[in-house]
């Protein structure tokens, strides 16, 4: 009836600690990844909070301590529901059943609409774009990704930041690096007036979890039986950090671990 014990939608932080985790009781789960492993976290210029790296490290060097999955198939899910006692899951490499699942999925940008601005000008993230060089990058948005955007990229474009209101509701030591850096000039209040003549213009203006591939009824009615988890960025709203995503990503795996054991007893 079913081919797999446990499917891994998503290889970001969460769903790369619920893979070793599950390794670590013997479980070899099957991991699904729409893009390349390390998710949101391959944008990020430095991170500071997370246990053993105060200092700061890349997003691209944090992920590098991460165990990639024996198992890895960069496929996207399109649908994911219960079947009875096992879950169906179906992906651009056909359709498998599984015991459980773990939903780490992530989330996806919010996309906006400039007048004038086709969208091939318009980027949501920064990873392809950092190490490139010359010209001028609009910025779009307020908050933390916003700020840590145009860090990164201040090492080879000018950057200018754009926001609809102020920078408070940033993280105080990112305000206060992007003021000392040189090539990175601020503009609150100015995001409606402005035309946006840069070469190129990221958006950092929020994002949706990715579930829209999940089954309504999943959903709004998840089974409590341990065979069903939700974890990291698609579930934790505005609680977007590494080290959550992680702890979510053990949580799960123990807890999934625990409902095979249950299933293998009878």
């Amino acid at each position: 009836m079913y081919t797999e014990n446990v499917v891994i939608v998503g290889a970001g932080p969460a769903g790369l600690a619920a893979a070793q985790q599950l390794k670590l009781y013997g479980i070899d789960p099957l991991v699904y990844e729409c893009d390349e492993p390390g998710g949101l976290l391959l944008n990020a210029c430095s991170v500071i909070n997370y246990p053993g790296a105060s200092k700061g490290i890349s997003g691209k060097e944090l992920i590098k301590q991460f165990p990639l999955p024996e198992r890895i198939v960069i496929s996207e899910v399109t649908d994911v529901s219960r079947k009875e006692r096992h879950y169906q899951i179906h992906s651009g490499d056909g359709v498998l059943n599984t015991l459980s699942v773990i939903i780490a999925s992530g989330t996806k940008p919010r996309k906006i609409s400039i007048p004038g601005v086709t969208g091939d000008r318009i980027h949501y993230c920064v990873k392809k774009l950092a190490g490139s060089s010359g010209g001028l990058v609009a910025v779009i948005g307020g908050g933390d990704a916003a700020l840590d955007y145009a860090v990164s990229l201040s090492s080879g474009y000018t950057v200018n930041i754009y926001a609809r209101g102020d920078f408070s509701k940033a993280v105080p030591h990112l305000l206060e690096r992007v003021r000392l850096t040189r090539k990175i000039a601020l503009y609150p209040e100015s995001l409606p007036k402005n035309s946006f003549s840069e070469d190129i213009i990221v958006a950092a203006v929020g994002r949706h979890a990715r579930v829209n591939f999940i089954s309504e009824k999943l959903l709004s009615s998840p089974p409590v039986d341990g065979s069903f988890h939700m974890c990291g960025d698609c579930g934790n709203g505005i609680y977007r950090q590494t080290a959550i995503a992680v702890g979510n990503g053990v949580e799960a795996a123990m807890k999934t671990a625990g409902y095979l054991k249950k299933v293998e007893a009878g």
